[in-house]
């Protein structure tokens, strides 16, 4: 991406601009184009760039910005329910915007597994394949933890100018609300207090930009923590919020304290009931796959599962089996098809089985 300089040196001598003036603009331009990311001088310049409407970009970033999320619930497997905020279309269009012009052209650390483009739970479970012993570490409320002030940091650090750099970290934050915290268990009180003591912005859990938003301020972790493993041997990856730890199991137990005491001083926060401490004999998945062996595997009741709705519905028919298993997803169907997909990103020989078996079957129109 170009900015052109030449044109502007001419337009700062037409307006008499003092040579400390075009120096200093020189200097901003310079460093985000040497980091290619896109020049904007301010809030208006930013909305001019993504073909978004001047007015509507400053009423979002001046008003109530819950004006503009839908909010609904979602189940959690082990009970409770997350509360995912999903901004509007216009308001997603601008976000999506400065997730593939800014913050996917800046690196997440090597370390980190998810939420990149190319990165994926496959890439997070290599790293950990046929270790003695598994470490888990799961962060308490990974998005929630990150509030407006960090997020600004990252859009300043990157070289924007501080009253833009506020801008965009309220246009990816969201300001909770009491009905936002009832999600919040009891082991999650002393967060929920912070949160409301901080009295800002956080980043929503259904906004495009807050995955990426997350890696990049956790990169001084993934740093801290990759750097501790490397020193003593040991394997570490980040898939969001899950941390893991592979290697020899005295180092792992020694480190654990250690990796605590980093999370917390890079102002995150430990689901201390889900730290799992893996050994040989026990069920050996690293972001849902086996890693037991050399090779990564699909769990076996994953794979029985597809088997069994295969079976049936080419014998029974799709109709029968959906009555008699009590299946009551109308996207059967893509679901079956999206679980065959996965089995063949992994295991491609077994996957393409189940495809030509997915394909016999009649479907209902």
């Amino acid at each position: 991406m170009t900015y052109p300089l030449d044109v502007f040196f001419e337009y700062a001598k037409e307006m008499d601009h003092s040579p400390q003036f075009t120096e200093e603009v020189e200097k901003y331009v310079s460093s985000l184009l040497n980091r290619n990311l896109p020049v904007f001088f301010s809030l208006p310049h930013l909305a001019l760039a993504a073909s978004f409407s001047i007015n509507h970009v400053e009423r979002i970033v001046k008003s109530n910005r819950r004006d503009y999320y839908k909010r609904f619930k979602l189940a959690k497997r082990r009970g409770g329910f997350r509360i995912i905020q999903t901004p509007d279309q216009e308001l997603k269009y601008l976000q999506k915007w400065i997730l593939l012009n800014i913050l996917n052209k800046v690196n997440s650390h090597p370390a980190c597994k998810g939420f990149d483009p190319k990165s994926s739970i496959i890439l997070n479970a290599q790293d950990h394949l046929n270790k003695e012993a598994i470490l888990k570490i799961d962060l308490l409320r990974f998005f929630d933890s990150i509030n407006e002030k960090r997020i600004y940091g990252v859009f300043k650090g990157l070289g924007y100018h501080p009253n833009l750099a506020v801008s965009l970290a309220k246009l990816c934050t969201l300001k909770p609300d009491n009905t936002f915290f009832i999600a919040f268990k009891k082991n999650e009180l002393m967060l929920k207090e912070l949160i409301k003591k901080r009295d800002e912005g956080i980043l929503p859990q259904g906004a495009p930009t807050s995955p990426k938003l997350s890696n990049l301020i956790a990169r001084n972790l993934d740093i801290r923590l990759d750097k501790l493993c490397k020193k003593h041997g040991i394997s570490y990856t980040r898939y969001a919020d899950d941390l893991t730890f592979s290697g020899e199991k005295t180092k792992l137990m020694l480190l654990k304290k250690v990796v605590y005491k980093i999370v917390k001083t890079e102002g995150f926060y430990i689901n201390y009931g889900k730290t799992k401490f893996l050994t040989r004999g026990n069920k050996y998945f690293v972001t849902g796959l086996s890693v037991h062996n050399k090779t990564l595997k699909v769990p076996r009741k994953k794979k029985l599962d597809i088997e069994h709705h295969l079976h049936h519905c080419l014998k029974n028919g799709v109709h029968v089996h959906m009555i008699k298993s009590k299946i009551k997803n109308r996207n059967f169907k893509d679901w079956l098809l999206g679980s065959i997909c996965f089995v063949w990103s992994v295991e491609q020989e077994l996957g393409q089985k189940y495809f030509d078996e997915y394909n016999k079957i009649e479907w209902p129109v």
